[in-house]
């Protein structure tokens, strides 16, 4: 990683300001990924051509400001501005100082590190605690970090004092206890956040809990600790808090002030008060969460060969043959949708009230919209969370095209497809089939008898309707191109225009990273994907070695060619670098098994 002696810099904007300015819709995006630290979308726009970050709402969480921009790693990512190097963290803040690694501010303070060695730097970016430490965590609200040196753990505040010294195996602490736990020889104290000890070493483990977004022991009711191989349950006052209860598991008490806890490979509920409000007769129970939350909004049971789903109440609103409850939403309500007994499917609300009877063939997905794609005696429609028909259910499939400011669909049956609105009013009709372009939704590639073409939603033609075949998105296929087939023969159009960039008289057509090996005429070159011709069309055949081709990072790609008799080896241009191959040697070269072609989704 790069490192600058500068002074550090801080940027302060307005994200809402800057989402009414930028346009963020999919046609102004040139490239886009997910960052797998942060899980944001790291972006490049086409106006302005510069790179940002959004989240999964389209919020900006980083400005589009600069000509280039890392992933985020270890809290920070490498940018480029106007010549300038840099890094940024996650709040833009711009260091330019000489850190090898950062992380976010909690609490005023963010963890820097160089040369392997960690400390903390104040919003300003002045360094306020020396770099001493292997590692650090954190600061929360009790004022503290969990710090490490030389293989022992302990805390320091704010100030850089050690409140518990740096002596132990290991300590914790969560966000909102004033009081932390610390090992030695393998067993837990608690300790509060002045350094005081509360117990002696007792404990084997301290389960940590979740109140909201944060972390806890004590938030929710007594802690749940393991002690002389059994599990209990502890008060803030490191009292027992129920002294007769002792079992083989048990979690922490939950947002919903609920322990899962087993015994004798049973398991219960137990309330926050040392009531068992579901007895310990379960085959299992867990938490239900579809997304992760750790406040469970409801409970899994299994008894035998049935399954029942419990909401944060403790109400049964949902029973099964099968462990499968799809949480949905509708109207910003949630609701459950699962196969019954009778092997239908139907939605029941947070209550478990019956909302859509169970008479369909599979799973109903609201997903946030009054409509939901359902199926019944194999035919599809569309109904809404009251169970009325908005497109008749007679369709051999429904599809949602993908369009976020319009809820159009195409329906299929035997003799055509055309596209609907959620009232059932036809937009797009007259085809064999439809389907939406992969990255423009609006715009489709349509099939009329046995050609295909290109339209918009106004049925105006943008490709004439005259071909064999075009591609739509393909995992192996050219960045900034689709394949068209005419006649048998293969070309490439863009994928934004639709313009013909490449002719189709190619009888052979492979791409492979920016290459296109073609045939024409019974000879063989090398074409770009703008139809530039790379090596002239001389040769019988050519061979490259895919796995050079097919490695962006190959400093030299081995290409072989046939011509008569006589084989060689040349570089992408056609130049013969080698020559008086044998068949044998070529075979050895290349003989590496090609991925199959993706399939044409509309052949």
């Amino acid at each position: 990683m790069k490192k600058f002696l500068i002074l550090v810099v801080i940027i302060l904007f307005s994200c809402k300001n800057e989402s009414q300015s930028i346009d963020l819709s999919r046609i102004n995006i040139s490239y886009q990924e997910r960052d797998a630290a942060t899980g944001w979308k790291r972006v490049l726009l086409i106006t302005p051509n510069k790179w940002g970050f959004i989240n999964d709402n389209n919020e900006i969480m980083i400005p589009f400001e600069y000509d280039f921009v890392n992933p985020f790693e270890n809290g920070l990512a490498y940018a480029k501005n106007h010549g300038k190097e840099f890094f940024i963290t996650t709040k833009n803040l711009k260091l330019t100082g000489d850190y090898e690694e950062a992380g976010i501010f909690t609490f005023g303070l963010a963890p820097v590190s160089k040369n392997k060695k960690w400390g903390f730097i104040d919003e300003t970016g002045k360094l306020v605690i020396p770099m001493l430490y292997d590692s650090v965590e954190y600061f929360t609200q009790n004022g503290l970090s969990a710090v490490k040196r030389n293989g022992k753990s302990g805390f320091i505040d704010k100030q850089g004092h050690e409140i518990i010294p740096v002596i132990y195996e290991m300590v914790k602490g969560e966000q909102l206890d004033d009081i932390v736990i610390v090992r030695k020889n393998y067993k837990w104290a608690f300790f509060d956040n002045f350094g005081k000890q509360l117990t002696d070493f007792l404990y084997n483990d301290v389960q940590r809990a979740w109140k909201g977004d944060d972390t806890t022991f004590f938030g929710n009711g007594p802690a749940s600790v393991k002690v002389n191989g059994k599990h209990v349950f502890l008060h803030k006052n490191m009292q027992p808090a129920f002294a007769d209860l002792k079992f083989d598991s048990a979690t922490s008490f939950d947002s919903n002030r609920n322990a899962i806890v087993m015994k004798d490979e049973k398991f219960g509920i137990l309330k926050n008060d040392g009531k068992f409000v579901i007895p310990i007769q379960y085959t299992a129970i867990e938490n239900y969460n579809s997304n992760g939350n750790p406040n469970p909004n409801f409970y899994l049971l299994t008894k035998g060969n049935r399954y029942a789903l419990l909401n944060s109440e403790l109400r049964k609103v949902a029973e099964s043959a099968e462990d499968s409850f799809n949480i949905t939403f509708s109207n910003q309500k949630k609701y459950i949708s699962f196969k019954n007994f009778n092997n239908k499917f139907g939605v029941v609300n947070q209550q478990g009230k019956i909302q859509v009877p169970f008479l369909y063939d599979e799973n109903l997905y609201f997903d946030g919209n009054i409509f939901s794609i359902a199926k019944r005696n194999n035919k599809q429609g569309i109904i809404d969370i009251n169970n009325k028909e908005l497109i008749p259910l007679k369709y051999r499939s429904v599809s949602q095209i993908d369009d976020k400011d319009l809820m159009l669909f195409v329906l299929s049956d035997s003799k055509e497809e055309k596209i609907v609105n959620l009232s059932n009013k036809v937009i797009l009709s007259g085809y064999n089939q439809i389907q939406s372009v992969f990255n423009q939704p609006l715009k489709f590639i349509v099939k009329k008898s046995n050609k295909f073409g290109i339209v918009d939603l106004d049925n105006k033609i943008i490709l004439p309707i005259e071909y064999d075949a075009i591609s739509n998105w393909t995992e192996y296929g050219p960045k900034t191109s689709k394949f068209i087939v005419k006649n048998g023969k293969t070309g490439l159009i863009d994928e934004n225009t639709f313009k013909i960039t490449v002719p189709p008289v190619y009888d052979e057509f492979k791409y492979i990273n920016g290459l296109i090996f073609a045939k024409k005429d019974d000879k063989a070159g090398i074409i770009d994907e703008q139809g530039k011709v790379i090596c002239p069309f001389i040769f019988d055949q050519i061979i490259p070695n895919l796995l050079d081709v097919h490695d962006f990072k190959a400093d030299k790609i081995r290409i072989y060619a046939k011509k008569g008799k006589n084989y060689f080896q040349i570089n992408y241009t056609g130049k013969i670098l080698k020559s008086n191959i044998s068949l044998p040697e070529v075979l050895k070269q290349t003989n590496i098994p090609e991925p199959p072609p993706p399939p044409r989704p509309n052949k």
